[in-house]
């Protein structure tokens, strides 16, 4: 395994616990900073550019693990921002909710270029069928 995988491994861990705790932050925050907010998301979507550095298509269940955890921020980001439209009243409702849905269609991308390079064959062949 390549120190460059090895680095990607762990930018995709930090910008996981970037974006967690910065939802946290945001639903239990009354009041909303907005340089905060701009710094915290612009650090985590770092992260996530240099855990690119991990996708390889010759290593395909972990491409299969890095978009299953893509998909599962995705995921919980949509389920907390539901959550935040259903019970929440506010003037800055609308900001939080904008940032889980741009944390769910940042991971939700991630994790579908994740998937679609794992799902290419390794070598220019078409695969074979059983």
């Amino acid at each position: 395994m390549s120190i460059r995988v090895i680095f990607g491994y762990l930018f995709l861990l930090l910008s996981i616990i970037f974006c967690v705790l910065q939802l946290i932050s945001l639903l239990v925050a009354d009041q909303v900073a907005g340089l905060s907010l701009v710094l915290q998301f612009c650090s985590t979507l770092v992260c996530l550019l240099l855990a690119s550095l991990a996708m390889q298509r010759s290593h395909r269940i972990a491409m299969m693990v890095i978009a299953l955890l893509a998909f599962s921020v995705c995921f919980l980001a949509l389920l907390s921002s539901g959550i935040l439209a259903l019970r929440g009243t506010g003037n800055l409702l609308a900001v939080k909710y904008a940032v889980f849905i741009a944390y769910a269609g940042l991971y939700g991308l991630f994790g579908l270029a994740g998937s679609l390079l794992a799902a290419k064959p390794v070598t220019g062949e078409p695969p074979k069928a059983p």
